[in-house]
């Protein structure tokens, strides 16, 4: 396979830069000095895209399986097997070096997988040789053992119990509880990286919904599993599609499941604030992780389609420190599963992140009201490098030396005419 991918890449360089290569049996130099135009090449070259052609992607996808041997020959850290989902990530990745952090992500991971297959093997070996221990206790005693994996009275509840039981709950929900509407049109907008991580928070807005002794009536509404994000969640849930999964999956809008005045659309953008919890209205999260991209695309949306927006109060209840006031989906579901059930905002807030928020007891002493400002508060602007030192008692004293040598010495003050003087 090796030789086979590197006459490929041989080839190609031989025609890139008109290399005079007759033979696949290549010496290790020029191999080397070929593999490394050719990933040249590829450096230049523009990353696959949606709108890349199939050719484009083949040749590219060859150009990238000679990267990963030829970093296998000079020692770093690639993984054994890539899978096609991973190349899909490789292929969309522009530079060399986020292509070999990339790899070397790959390789914990397959370590990490590894291990962890060592280890429950290791472990089933271990209770097998326990059990047989314990079945052959049980043979030689002649008297009845209670307790737990013997005889007792209690019966026991299997796993698959406790998922009937909080599945009726939410089928019960669904007739009588109130609608909470997930928009998941934002996929566009939105990396690969950040899609996987929205389609975590998805995960845990499902399994925290499922868990609440009251849920919301769920529905994903604007679905389409051939985008990245429904991608990664149907990999976390793999029976979402199933007609007896208790979660309303829509592929159309949101608008044509409800009636347009019962929409509340929750933006952080807006000038309007929740006041307290309507059971009656239907209330929209849009499920979209804005790391890079910070535009109001909520509200555009929102606006557009004339709905009514809020926003949380957290001015009003919560000192807020420094960061963005972004919260995740499944900290809003807890937020408004809160609110609906005891319909107090200061036991609904106690859901978000501590570290987000002003500590109380720095505030009153006085000290940095931050994380940061605390790791940076014994450091100094410096006007002339135009940088930050750390100020000590030494450099206190240097500083003072500086400023007194700075007053004594006394300052040649310079004229155009000198100027012009001196270079006549």
């Amino acid at each position: 396979m090796l030789r086979q991918i590197i006459s490929i890449g041989a080839r190609s360089v031989s025609q890139v830069k008109n290399l005079k290569i007759t033979s696949h049996k290549v010496p290790q130099f020029h191999l080397q000095q070929c593999v490394r135009l050719f990933c040249d090449k590829l450096e230049n070259a523009a990353p696959i895209t949606d709108k890349s052609t199939d050719a484009e992607r083949e040749k590219r996808l060859k150009v990238l399986e000679l990267e990963v041997e030829m970093c296998r020959q000079e020692g770093r850290r690639v993984p054994d097997h890539i899978k096609p989902s991973q190349w899909e990530e490789i292929l969309q990745l522009d530079s060399r070096t986020a292509r070999y952090k990339h790899y070397d992500f790959l390789f914990i991971n397959e370590k990490k997988a590894e291990s962890a297959k060592l280890k429950k093997k290791r472990r089933s070996e271990e209770m097998a040789e326990k059990f047989a221990q314990i079945r052959a206790e049980k043979e030689a005693n002649e008297h009845i053992v209670y307790g737990l994996h013997n005889n007792t009275f209690f019966l026991r509840i299997y796993d698959t119990t406790i998922d009937r039981w909080h599945n009726h709950r939410l089928i019960n929900a669904m007739q009588f509880a109130p609608k909470l509407v997930i928009d998941c049109t934002y996929d566009k907008h939105m990396t690969r990286m950040e899609a996987r991580n929205c389609a975590k928070q998805l995960k845990f807005v499902f399994a925290d919904n499922r868990l609440n002794e009251d849920p919301f009536d769920l529905h994903f509404c604007g679905v389409n599993f051939e985008a990245d994000t429904m991608k990664f969640f149907e990999k976390h849930i793999p029976n979402v599609r199933e007609p007896s999964f208790p979660l309303n999956l829509h592929e159309e809008s949101y608008l044509e499941h409800f009636p347009r005045s019962k929409l509340v659309y929750l933006t952080p953008h807006c000038q309007n604030t929740l006041e307290k919890f309507n059971p009656d209205d239907v209330y929209i999260i849009g499920a979209m992780v804005d790391k890079k991209n910070n535009e109001p695309l909520s509200l555009a949306k929102a606006k557009g389609q004339g709905l009514r927006m809020a926003k949380l109060p957290l001015d009003h209840y919560l000192d807020w420190g420094f960061g963005g006031k972004s919260l995740t989906l499944d900290q809003m579901l807890k937020i408004m599963l809160e609110l609906k059930n005891t319909g107090d905002w200061n036991k609904a807030f106690k859901h978000v992140p501590r570290r987000k928020l002003v500590d109380p007891h720095q505030r009153e002493s006085g000290k940095p009201q931050s994380v940061k400002l605390e790791k940076f508060k014994d450091f100094r602007f410096n006007a002339e490098t135009w940088g930050a030192k750390k100020f000590t008692q030494h450099s206190e004293k240097r500083l003072n030396r500086a400023l007194e040598n700075k007053k004594n010495t006394p300052r040649k003050l310079l004229s155009l005419q000198n100027i012009f003087a001196e270079e006549k």
